[in-house]
């Protein structure tokens, strides 16, 4: 695993969430066809970055950060 691949995944991931809002991991696997350790790894490159939030309501899900400004 290298990190030029972690950086696509991270990319596939965000466009997902973008698209259709917060997802659980078994969501995002069926939404991107990758892999649990693949969308784990690109979850923490985003979570490196800002880029997510993360919920936990009996199922880990993740969504993309956007910062409003009041």
């Amino acid at each position: 695993m290298d990190k030029t691949l972690i950086g696509i995944w991270a990319g596939m991931i965000c466009r997902t969430l973008d698209e259709k809002g917060r997802l659980s991991v078994e969501e995002l696997k069926q939404a991107t066809r990758l892999e649990s350790d693949s969308i784990y790894a690109a979850i923490g490159w985003l979570a490196r970055e800002g880029n997510i939030c993360f919920f936990d309501n009996n199922e880990f899900s993740v969504h993309i950060y956007h910062e409003h400004y009041y």
